[in-house]
């Protein structure tokens, strides 16, 4: 005759052992019947491009200047005007601050001009430089070159602590 610890330990193993046989039976079925499901991330990407047809009347004057989203996901814009006057050997002869007035839809802070609504992607910003014709500074030899580089950035419209994380709190509160 058992005695009650016995039979105590040969209940609790049975039991383990008919849980063990049903978790496993259970497992084998999922795994044969059920199919593997794949999930895709693609993170999105924040690039944009200057969109610059170019200098007019002579390489006289810039127009119509804008910035394309190339990204796939909509983003905020800001780009930074560098003008310099260069002499025949590409030194610096004379600093030039470019001056674009007050475009529609950009608003200045320092050194950048924001593009004040997200561009979504594979768009252009509406138009940073109209028209701008660089007057040659007093002092500036006659062979010396005017170049202009814009450069811009992007970064992503949501969330829109993205911009305050980038950028800072003070251009995030420039832009819609």
């Amino acid at each position: 005759m058992m005695n009650k610890n016995t039979k105590s330990i040969l209940a609790l193993t049975m039991a383990a052992l008919l849980l063990t046989v049903a978790v496993s039976g259970t497992l084998a079925y999922l795994v044969d019947v059920t199919s593997q499901v794949k999930n895709t991330f693609t993170p999105a990407r924040v690039t944009c491009a200057v969109n610059e047809p170019g200098w007019t009347d002579g390489n006289k004057t810039k127009s119509n200047v804008s910035i394309t989203n190339t990204g796939t996901t909509s983003a905020y814009i800001r780009a930074m005007i560098v003008g310099n006057w260069y002499d025949a050997n590409g030194n610096i002869v004379a600093p030039h601050t470019v001056e674009i007035g007050n475009p529609t839809g950009w608003k200045k802070d320092g050194e950048y001009d924001y593009h004040v609504n997200p561009v979504a992607a594979g768009q252009d910003t509406s138009v940073l430089i109209a028209s701008y014709t660089p007057v040659r500074p007093e002092g500036v030899p006659a062979d010396a070159v005017f170049k202009m580089t814009i450069v811009c950035q992007a970064v992503q419209s949501e969330p829109k602590t993205a911009v305050t994380q980038a950028w800072g709190s003070d251009a995030a509160a420039l832009l819609n």
